[in-house]
């Protein structure tokens, strides 16, 4: 099912052959990691790093010309920085989750300076977007069985990964979408595909995945954001 547009510009824009949403999923404490609830052909997009003004807002634009969604996970910095443009994710009907604080590496910390960063960053992300959101993403997917552990008591949910765009290294866009459909097919055609909104060519490598995916028949499962 194409799900309804994200705004009243790509109303008039997408059709039947919009990618759109196929179904959501709501994350609990108790969840098993979500790439293990999808199903063959599904994936879930994700976004690290953000928010980063007229960037964010570019990789938007391309999930909103497809009527798709994804979950973007914010560091609390950037968020208390440019709260506006992180509150518009969120209006956009995309699901928000924090991402630390300063996206230093918790498992390289004591465990409360860690705790205390991840719960910083939660603190100010949920003051951003104006609801509180125990989503999750370790900075470079980094924890260890304990920090893991803590985390989870602090009242956080842990989304990791299982298919990485690599767009970090700075390779093209047409390599990390190559990249991402080749592991997707070695994960059984289905999985959480990590890239970020911050940099340059994010929005043409949103905009070639999202072509890519429709071409190869993927579905996108959007998570639904807890509480609501």
């Amino acid at each position: 099912m194409i799900s309804a547009c994200l705004d009243a510009a790509s109303e008039t824009e997408c059709g039947p052959d919009a990618l759109g949403v196929s179904r959501t999923l709501l994350l609990t404490p108790e969840s098993p990691p979500p790439y293990e609830l999808l199903k063959r052909g599904e994936v879930i997009l994700t976004f690290d790093d953000g928010p980063a003004w007229y960037r964010t807002k570019r990789v938007m634009n391309e999930l909103s010309k497809e009527c798709t969604q994804a979950t973007f996970f914010l560091q609390g910095n950037k968020a208390e920085a440019w709260p506006g443009i992180a509150k518009s994710i969120r209006e956009a009907g995309h699901s928000v989750g924090s991402h630390s604080w300063d996206h230093a590496n918790l498992a390289d910390l004591p465990l409360d300076e860690a705790v205390a960063n991840a719960r910083h960053g939660q603190a100010a992300v949920s003051a951003a977007i104006g609801e509180d959101t125990p989503l999750f993403r370790f900075p470079f997917i980094a924890t260890t069985p304990e920090l893991s552990e803590a985390i989870r008591k602090a009242g956080l949910i842990d989304v990791t990964v299982s298919v990485d765009g690599a767009d970090w290294t700075g390779i093209s866009p047409e390599d990390s979408v190559a990249q991402i459909l080749a592991m997707l097919e070695q994960h059984d055609r289905r999985g959480m595909v990590l890239l970020h909104d911050p940099f340059s060519r994010s929005a043409r490598r949103t905009r070639l995945l999202l072509q890519s995916l429709k071409t190869e028949g993927y579905r996108v499962v959007a998570l639904e954001q807890p509480g609501n």
